[in-house]
């Protein structure tokens, strides 16, 4: 493992290990609202929170949206933890702007709100928990530039409008590969839920459409699983050259195979870890980090043996 990625992941490490203690936290109860358990990335957060609420003796309520578009489910979900008063709330939004009443509602019921990797467009959050979502873009686009010769034509694959993460993501990305790569051109960009027959799908366009397609950028690992089948069934995928974020063990097995070039990833569980600190001690009344963000690690074949995943993706036998 080299020097950065040793100082990134132990500096996060730390995140994991502080829990509050049983005797203070036991009569505590932390809602968690989340957009989509199917997606790999939410059941990482899940397992986060969840262990580390069994390790400082608090009990959590779960609720799940169902996917990116069921704004008005997570809604009403919320509105039931505020009845269950709840002692704080845990929240990744379907659509920011969407559960921005509701979140708003909680708070002003003495509920305190944190926000965790896609959190609700409100300023009244006690805690925001994210990632360096823009670095992921910029690690993305060096990545994918280098995979590409520093030349060619590149679809973008830029996640679910309405979600801060993935417009930071692609800011990151389009900012980085204008500098790196000016002879790489952005020939399309779609906007669309965190899915894969959904990615797979909009690929399978993008393959009939733009015949000198070089290479796609995807918002998460998910995604890129449907673009890849996508590439291998029309033959294409040598030719045309995928990164990621995130790191699922199917993006892991990607990456193995040869078939995705990267993935710039976030410590996911780490974010779901430092989200219950920070709710607890929100609850409690005690010293609250305002901000919490974990860095971005990028992450290849090369180094993917070397790379410590107990702060990025849940154990593989978890089940939320």
């Amino acid at each position: 493992m080299n020097k950065r990625t040793k100082s990134l992941l132990g500096g996060i490490g730390l995140l994991a290990v502080v829990a509050t203690s049983s005797a203070s936290a036991a009569d505590k109860t932390i809602g968690f609202s989340m957009p989509d358990l199917a997606a790999s990335f939410w059941v990482s957060v899940t397992y986060g929170v969840e262990d580390q609420a069994k390790q400082a003796g608090v009990d959590v309520i779960k609720v799940n949206a169902g996917g990116d578009a069921n704004a008005s489910q997570q809604i009403a979900q919320i509105q039931d933890l505020i009845q269950k008063k709840v002692d704080a709330i845990i929240v990744g939004a379907t659509n920011g702007d969407a559960v921005k009443a509701v979140v708003e509602q909680a708070i002003a019921a003495g509920i305190p709100v944190v926000g965790v990797s896609s959190p609700p467009n409100t300023d009244k959050l006690v805690a925001i928990v994210s990632a360096d979502h823009y670095d992921m873009g910029k690690l993305q686009a060096e990545c994918l530039a280098k995979a590409m010769g520093g030349k060619g034509n590149v679809a973008m694959m830029a996640g679910p409008s309405g979600q801060t993460w993935s417009d930071l993501r692609a800011n990151g990305f389009r900012d980085t590969l204008a500098k790196v790569a000016p002879d790489i051109t952005i020939i399309a960009e779609s906007r669309l839920a965190d899915n894969r027959n959904a990615a797979l799908t909009t690929a399978e366009d993008w393959i009939q459409r733009f015949p000198e397609l070089s290479g796609v950028y995807s918002a998460t690992d998910d995604m890129a699983a449907g673009i890849i089948t996508a590439l291998k069934s029309a033959d294409k995928l040598d030719a045309v050259k995928v990164s990621a974020s995130n790191l699922s063990p199917t993006a892991q097995q990607l990456l193995k195979d040869g078939e995705l070039a990267c993935t710039s990833i976030q410590q996911i569980v780490a974010q779901g870890r430092a989200a219950v600190d920070q709710a607890i001690a929100a609850a409690e009344g005690g010293e609250v980090k305002k901000e919490v963000v974990t860095p971005a690690l990028l992450v290849t074949a090369e180094n993917l043996d070397t790379v410590d995943l107990s702060s990025v993706v849940a154990p593989s036998d978890y089940r939320p």
